[in-house]
């Protein structure tokens, strides 16, 4: 059984992609913090920042395909620790990217809509990148030394990343906890994203390791949505308070790190292999399938 090594599997992603392909693969993952428990799943610690730690594992596993998921994602934080976030998102995504080449692995490389500027909207992948923020130059980098690694590898950019994660808060489980606990949620109005349901770009993503063509392929959400229109979406579904989510403007929050307004992706090319993402009213409805609200512990941490 060929071995399939998720850089990241910690992670909300990461760790559905482990899971899923358990059926099909000896799955290895790695994480920085406590491991995760996922049945038929090994897991070695690794700060992907440390090059030569991740030279070792890849070439002492020789897998025939790596996924890639671990990032430094804190936006803001990226423009106060530049260094780290180029080591993180675009120096050791690169050499990665090279030893996977030279074991004959192929590489997958989970990037962002945030390689654009954000000025048009439904960008596909031949749109000219132009990120606004240090994260979208370090991730685009990333992207280019994959490519450059091998034409055989593979570029992800997703959207607004959202799903049940034990690990840390995304937007979604943010929003659904705070309304939950009566809390109201100031939330932007001129940020238009593609929300991404996690489950569905795992099994995206597995799908992609099987396409024959490498490059850059958008797998997100069909919906081009405010990040408050979603938001309002998440409480109806969950018979949660609309009222307690408030419209701001993205200029109020005082942040220190850009973010393009319109940054929706269209998955037109995926959708020509049969991969597509479930809608955000899909995706929410699958949430509520999997678990109760009232079940969700919210971890400390929180993904911008």
């Amino acid at each position: 059984m060929d071995t399939l090594l998720v850089v990241g599997g910690s992670s909300l992603v990461g760790g559905k992609v482990a899971a899923l392909a358990r059926a099909a693969f000896k799955v290895v993952g790695t994480h920085r913090g406590a491991a995760p428990k996922i049945a038929g799943v090994k897991f070695v610690k690794l700060h992907k920042e440390r090059v030569e730690d991740g030279f070792a594992l890849v070439r002492r596993l020789k897998p025939a395909f790596v996924v890639d998921t671990a990032a430094m994602d804190n936006v803001d934080k990226c423009e106060d620790e530049r260094d780290l976030a180029w080591q993180v998102n675009a120096g050791s995504t690169g050499a990665l990217a090279r030893v996977a080449t030279d074991v004959g692995a192929r590489y997958l490389f989970v990037s962002t809509d945030f390689v654009f500027d954000g000025q048009k909207g439904q960008y596909r992948e031949a749109d000219v990148a132009r990120p606004v923020n240090y994260y979208g130059e370090t991730k685009l980098a990333g992207e280019h030394a994959v490519l450059a690694a091998s034409a055989n590898h593979l570029v992800v950019r997703p959207s607004v990343v959202y799903g049940w994660d034990d690990t840390r808060l995304n937007f979604a489980t943010r929003v659904l906890t705070s309304l939950r606990e009566g809390k109201p949620v100031n939330v932007v109005t001129d940020w238009i994203r593609s929300p991404t349901f996690a489950d569905s770009l795992a099994i995206g993503i597995l799908r992609l390791l099987a396409v024959p063509d490498g490059g850059v392929y958008h797998v997100a959400g069909p919906d081009a949505l405010s990040r408050y229109d979603f938001a309002v979406r998440l409480a109806k579904a969950f018979g949660l308070d609309v009222a307690n989510v408030k419209p701001a403007r993205s200029a109020d929050l005082k942040l220190k790190a850009l973010r393009p307004p319109d940054s929706s992706l269209s998955s037109a090319k995926a959708k020509r292999h049969r991969i597509s993402v479930d809608s955000a009213d899909e995706g929410i409805a699958a949430m509520k399938e999997q678990r109760s609200l009232d079940s969700f512990v919210p971890p400390a941490r929180f993904k911008s």
